[in-house]
C-alpha cells in the first residue's frame, strides 16, 4: 500500500490552492440545505416532532453519496480502497462516527435550528478557534502565543457580537438556543477533533480511501438515528430540484472533505486553517444573493471572526516579534 511517506510532498502552492478551493465550497451548503429541505417537504410544519429525525435520515444520504463518490475517484486514481488494515479500519470507523456522525448530528439540527445562515456560517468558524486550544495542548510546535490569545479574544468576540438581535436586557440584546446556536459550537468542537484525527490516520492511508470509508460509514449511523428519531425515506418529496441539491451537496462533502484531509497530511494546521476566512465570506455571499439580510451585528461578527482566523495563522511580524521576546525573557529569567 502506497504511504504518504513514500509519495513526493506536493508544493506550498498546490497546497495553498485546494485550501482555497475547500473553503470556497465548504461556505456553500449552508444555504443550500435550507433550500433542498423546503423542495422535498422537509419542513417543521408538515412533519412536527419527526422534523428534526427526517431532516437527518435526508442529509445522512448526502454523505452516503460523496462517500461513494469519492471511493470512486480513489480507485480512478489506482487505489486499491478495500487494502485497509484492521488497525486502520478501526481508526476509519472513530473518524466517520466522529467526523460524520457526531459533527453532522449537531450541525444539521443547528443549521435548521437557526433562522439566518449568515449565522451558521459564522457560527462554524468556531472550529478554527477549538483547534487553536486543543493544538496547543496536542502539537509540541504549535503552542499558544500571545498574538494567537488576542486572534482568540478578537474570534470570540465575533462571535458574540454576530448573535447581536438589539434589545435593551441580556435576554433581549442576544439570540442564543442549545440545539440552535449551541449546537453549531459543539459542531466546531467535534470538527476541531476530526482534523487532528484525520492527520494522524492520513499519515499511513491514503486521504481519499479514508475519506470516502468515514463518509460511508458515519452517514450509515446518522441515517439510523435519523429513523429513530422519526425519520423515513417515505416522507421524502424526491422533486427533480431536489434530486440536484442533493447530488450538488454530496459533492460538496466529497471534494472539499478528500482535498482538506490530504492538505492536513502535507502541512501543519496552522498553515491551511488560515484560509479559513475564506468559508464564511463564501457562505455568507450566497446567502446574501440568495435573499437573505446582511445586518450591521453579522457583518461586523464576519469580519472580526475573519481577522481573528488570520491573526490566529498568521500574525502581523510586530506580534511575531514580541511573542519572541517575551520568549528569551522567560529562557533567560
Amino acid at each position: 500500500m502506497t504511504t504518504t511517506n513514500q509519495k513526493k510532498a506536493p508544493t506550498k502552492t498546490m497546497i495553498a490552492i485546494a485550501a482555497i478551493v475547500t473553503n470556497v465550497i465548504w461556505g456553500t451548503p449552508f444555504k443550500l440545505i435550507k433550500i433542498m429541505n423546503d423542495e422535498m417537504g422537509i419542513s417543521r410544519d408538515a412533519l412536527g416532532d419527526n422534523y428534526i429525525g427526517q431532516v437527518l435520515a435526508t442529509i445522512s444520504i448526502r454523505f452516503f453519496i460523496a462517500g461513494i463518490m469519492t471511493l470512486i475517484f480513489a480507485m480512478f486514481i489506482k487505489q486499491n480502497i478495500f487494502k485497509v488494515t484492521k488497525t486502520q479500519w478501526k481508526e476509519v470507523i472513530i473518524m466517520g462516527l466522529l467526523s460524520t456522525t457526531a459533527a453532522y448530528f449537531f450541525f444539521n439540527i443547528g443549521n435548521v435550528n437557526i433562522s439566518s445562515t449568515i449565522n451558521s456560517t459564522i457560527l462554524a468558524q468556531s472550529t478554527i478557534f477549538f483547534a487553536a486550544i486543543l493544538a496547543h495542548f496536542a502539537y509540541k510546535n504549535d503552542k499558544l502565543t500571545m498574538p494567537k490569545v488576542l486572534a482568540l479574544v478578537i474570534g470570540f468576540a465575533g462571535l458574540i457580537i454576530s448573535q447581536l438581535t438589539g434589545g435593551t436586557t441580556i435576554n433581549d440584546m442576544f439570540e442564543f438556543a442549545l440545539t440552535g446556536e449551541g449546537f453549531m459550537l459543539i459542531y466546531g468542537l467535534i470538527a476541531a477533533l476530526a482534523t487532528m484525527l484525520a492527520k494522524k490516520i492520513g499519515s499511513t492511508l491514503n486521504s481519499f480511501v479514508m475519506t470516502g470509508w468515514n463518509l460511508i460509514i458515519g452517514s450509515v449511523f446518522l441515517f439510523i438515528i435519523g429513523l429513530f428519531m422519526g425519520g423515513t425515506l417515505s416522507y421524502i418529496n424526491w422533486t427533480p430540484l431536489g434530486v440536484i441539491l442533493l447530488v450538488i451537496l454530496a459533492a460538496a462533502s466529497a471534494i472539499p472533505f478528500s482535498l482538506w484531509y490530504w492538505c492536513a497530511q502535507y502541512a501543519n494546521l496552522g498553515e491551511i486553517t488560515v484560509y479559513k476566512f475564506i468559508m464564511p465570506i463564501s457562505g455568507s455571499l450566497l446567502a446574501v444573493i440568495l435573499g437573505e439580510r446582511f445586518t450591521w451585528p453579522l457583518a461586523c461578527g464576519l469580519v472580526l471572526v475573519c481577522l481573528s482566523i488570520i491573526l490566529i495563522n498568521r500574525p502581523p511580524k510586530s506580534f511575531q516579534a514580541l511573542a519572541k521576546s517575551r520568549k528569551q525573557e522567560k529562557e533567560s529569567a
